[in-house]
């Protein structure tokens, strides 16, 4: 599902990361470790694309995965609003056949505009990656995560500061995600929202990479570590040695 092939990346002079090779396979979940400063979010924003490595590669199969990415830096911009955000991920489909239909019928009155053409294929491909909307879903994980009381005409970027953390990691859930790449997600959740997301991920299909410092919920939710050794700047996976130093 994720290969990552002798992955290096250096800020300046410094190196971050040293030929990192690992995999994760569908249905695992693994924990990455390692002291702050060693490079895991720069890992992570690699695997999902955010960042380009100075060499090696990674792979995804297949090539079309869908890739729910959790940051740590989630800035709404300030126009949108909670529902639209939501619906973002979600995916409309009414409305996306809609467009689809309209700009349809613009090519048909100008069947040479590339423009239109790559228009209807964009929104032809957000429609084949779409579902249909699920109140019931959202209104499960946004009451989960203490988020059901809030307005969906609301502004997201009005959200607090644990609001934000949580909506974001609300709309990772609520996409259908095949492999979730997970940076610090028990930030703001209290033991009620931690319990409930370890007993979604105990019944999550797909894959995910996590990156978390909280070590009882990566006994809860992980099978495997992977630990970035901030000397050698690469990786080592053994769960019980990582774990063991881990702990010290």
């Amino acid at each position: 599902m994720l290969t990552v092939h002798q992955i290096s990346k250096t800020y300046d002079i410094e190196p971050i990361l040293k030929d990192v090779n690992f995999s994760v396979n569908a249905g695992e979940r693994v924990g990455l470790i390692g002291p702050n400063g060693c490079g895991k979010t720069t890992l992570l924003r690699i695997l999902c694309g955010e960042e380009h490595p100075d060499s090696g590669h990674v792979s995804l199969t297949p090539a079309d995965l869908r890739v729910g990415y959790l940051d740590q830096g989630f800035d709404p911009p300030p126009e949108e609003t909670v529902g639209e955000m939501i619906a973002q991920v979600t995916g409309d489909v009414d409305a996306l056949e809609t467009q689809l239909v309209e700009i349809a019928q613009q090519i048909a009155i100008s069947p040479t505009d590339a423009w239109l053409q790559q228009a209807y294929d964009e929104v032809l491909y957000r429609l084949a990656r779409a579902t249909r909307f699920n109140p019931a879903q959202m209104c499960e994980v946004l009451r989960a995560f203490g988020l059901d009381s809030i307005p969906i005409e609301q502004l997201a970027a009005t959200l607090s500061g644990g609001q934000k953390t949580r909506f974001s990691l609300a709309r990772v859930l609520l996409s259908r995600p095949q492999l979730l790449l997970l940076d610090e997600p028990t930030n703001h959740l209290d033991i009620v929202m931690l319990e409930w997301l370890e007993d979604w991920l105990s019944g999550f299909s797909g894959a995910a990479l996590i990156v978390s410092h909280d070590r009882m919920f990566l006994e809860s939710t992980v099978a495997r570590i992977i630990d970035l050794d901030p000397k050698t700047h690469t990786t080592a996976i053994s769960y019980a040695a990582s774990l063991q130093r881990y702990g010290k």
